[in-house]
């Protein structure tokens, strides 16, 4: 399936998270992305496991489609192959820590220089200037940084609670596919490249729009509101006597409704939860009362029973969703070949295209597994490569793990 991107070339030195799952969604798309790794690179040092016939499911996860080529970057001859590839290419993308790529004769001045055209993505902690441009960052720090940790869990609860997923990670990689894509389109209009720069900590500022509008309009600090919405009453999971349903969409003109549903109807009259800000504000005295309400049926009978006039959902453990109707229907669960023979199920791209979809067809590719093909096509002679494989400088991939 020819996606939108089919045509473009991206040359991949991202690793760990944040740079591979954006690099992942423009292959999505069609992007050809030519991913370099270090010689010698085995399933086993490339990623985290669990391992699965033998291949990195983490790895396997946010690299599909790519093709994946072996080369020392400090080698001699490193120069003249990532120059000769960066020719055939519209997109450079990197995310190691500012400088590195400079260091190397490899950053965006210097890649510029061998095509003006290119579009040049970094990906980093904290970005390419400022006080904190030179720190080290992994997920949890700015989902700490970031605010996120101050905002989760319950304010019963000593400790904040990490989101249970990298979102500080993958919110990056989504901003770096979108900084791309955005100077894409610009290229079309200018024929210019440009540098894109994306922070993981800006990229958890920007998400937490809503909590830093109400503090700088309001002084308020949001705090951490566990299950719950800090402005809505009820907007939130709730126990049911199988699970939990979760349920929005209750406001002041049919709040007297969901108490009737519910069994509640003793509270209809009651001015302490009758309008949103006091449901709110006394929401410690109204949640116990809504729990003991709700666990009386189970999850089913609580969707047939409120379905038709409040929105409310289950709370889907990764199991359930990986089985549900839906998500099914929408084609999110797909299964891909990997190198080894076997096949591995990931979720697909949310992205769905009338008339070029995309979507990814191959899994991660074998450590060094294109690195002849596709330096052949950038015009190296098989002596040439033949050569920088005996002194080190190229790899092909262990002949067994």
């Amino acid at each position: 399936m020819a996606g939108p991107l089919s045509g473009i070339k991206v040359l991949d030195f991202t690793w760990a998270l944040a740079g591979p799952y954006g690099v992942m969604i423009l292959a999505d798309l069609g992007a050809e992305v030519w991913k370099i790794e270090t010689p010698f690179q085995t399933e086993k040092r490339r990623a985290a496991g669990p391992y699965v016939h033998g291949v990195s499911t983490y790895f396997f996860s946010v690299n599909r489609g790519k093709k994946s080529i072996m080369l020392d970057l400090k080698a001699p001859e490193a120069k003249e192959i990532i120059h000769r590839l960066v020719k055939e290419v519209d997109v450079v993308t990197e995310n190691f820590s500012p400088g590195s790529m400079d260091r190397l004769g490899f950053g965006y001045e210097d890649l510029k220089a061998v095509n003006p055209k290119i579009i040049y993505a970094s990906t980093s902690g904290f970005g390419q200037t400022g006080p904190y441009r030179s720190r080290g960052a992994v997920d949890i720090i700015v989902q700490g940084m970031g605010g996120l940790l101050s905002t989760t869990g319950h304010e019963s609860d000593p400790l904040p609670s990490r989101a249970g997923y990298s979102i500080g990670d993958m919110s990056a990689g989504m901003f770096t596919a979108i900084g791309v894509l955005s100077a894409l389109v610009e290229r079309g209009k200018s024929g210019e490249g440009q540098h894109v720069d994306v922070a993981m900590l800006d990229s958890q500022v920007a998400l937490m729009e809503n909590p830093i509008i109400r503090h700088l309009a309001t002084g308020e600090v949001q705090k951490r509101a566990g299950l719950r919405h800090p402005l809505s009453t009820p907007h939130q999971a709730l126990p049911a006597k199988d699970g939990w349903i979760v349920v929005a969409g209750v406001k002041d003109n049919n709040w007297q409704l969901f108490l009737g549903k519910i069994g509640l109807d003793h509270l209809i009259a009651d001015e302490r939860f009758m309008l949103n800000a006091d449901r709110t504000r006394n929401y410690d005295i109204l949640e116990p009362l809504l729990f003991e309400a709700t666990r009386q049926r189970t999850v089913n009978e609580w969707l047939d029973e409120l379905g038709e006039h409040f929105l409310i959902g289950p709370l889907n453990t990764i199991a359930d969703v990986v089985k549900d109707p839906q998500v099914l229907h929408r084609n999110m669960i797909v299964e891909l070949p990997t190198w080894t023979g076997k096949t591995l199920k990931v979720s697909n791209t949310p992205v769905k295209l009338s008339r070029t979809p995309g979507g990814p067809e191959r899994g991660a590719p074998r450590p060094g597994e294109h690195t002849m093909d596709v330096l052949t096509q950038v015009g190296f002679t098989e002596a040439e490569l033949q050569s920088m494989l005996e002194r080190h400088v190229l790899g092909t991939g262990p002949s067994e793990e």
